[in-house]
């Protein structure tokens, strides 16, 4: 988690979490925020690791919530019917792609592209197992998906409420790309059909975008060079 001179808020490009400095009750707190793949949105003090706040950021089915005493989930019968031999519905299959999101300390949001897509499966009948081959005693698939499904989201989130400020639909495709913010207010972010963007940070609204000659998977990056400020992203 860095600050540049021209106030770029950067993110760990390894994984979905960022670091910050947040005011949690009146106290300055150093954290960790991690987008779960599970679904949850969490904040830990990154000196000690207690929890601080874990929220869905997504639709969530296989738990009703995290208990913040001992980080464990509390979770919905969804388990019991899966070992059961019942095929059933998880949400979400991901919350992320496992990409970057984004904090601005100014909005105190966070900013991630999100999947709204379940994971169908079922126990697999017992088979011998083969030394080289996977058998994960389990069959999972996904949905087939209709045209104009929403499959995820552009989202901003107050990561210590869960309260979304708003929330951008992406049908037909979900988002692979992570998220950059700005001080200028500006979030960068891309699609699978190729549109590299600028997003307002207060309303989601597309401000400006350019389209590139394939997916736009990774995450952009920003520097300054000659007094000049650009912006690049792999495509």
């Amino acid at each position: 988690y860095q600050y540049t001179p021209n106030d770029v808020y950067d993110v760990d490009a390894t994984d979905e979490h960022v670091l910050a400095d947040i005011p949690i009750d009146g106290q300055m707190r150093k954290v960790m925020i991690q987008a779960n793949k599970s679904g949850f949105l969490y904040v830990l003090d990154r000196t000690n690791c207690q929890l601080i706040a874990a929220h869905p950021y997504v639709t969530v089915n296989w738990a009703t919530g995290i208990d913040l005493a001992t980080g464990r989930p509390v979770l919905t019968d969804i388990y019991e019917r899966f070992l059961a031999g019942e095929e059933v519905s998880i949400w979400p299959s991901r919350g992320t792609n496992a990409v970057p999101i984004a904090f601005n300390p100014n909005t105190g949001l966070v900013y991630a592209s999100t999947w709204n897509v379940p994971r169908i499966q079922k126990l697999a009948p017992p088979r011998p197992q083969v030394i080289g081959q996977r058998s994960t005693g389990v069959i999972g698939r996904f949905p087939d998906p209709q045209p104009g499904d929403v499959l995820g989201h552009f989202l901003a989130i107050d990561p210590l409420t869960g309260d979304k400020k708003w929330e951008i639909p992406l049908a037909e495709y979900p988002g692979a790309a992570g998220m950059l913010a700005t001080g200028g207010g500006l979030v960068f972010t891309g699609k699978l059909t190729g549109e590299f963007l600028a997003l307002d940070e207060s309303t989601g609204e597309t401000l400006w975008q350019f389209k590139t000659g394939s997916s736009v998977n990774a995450t952009a990056i920003t520097y300054t060079h000659n007094g000049r400020q650009y912006v690049s992203v792999a495509s």
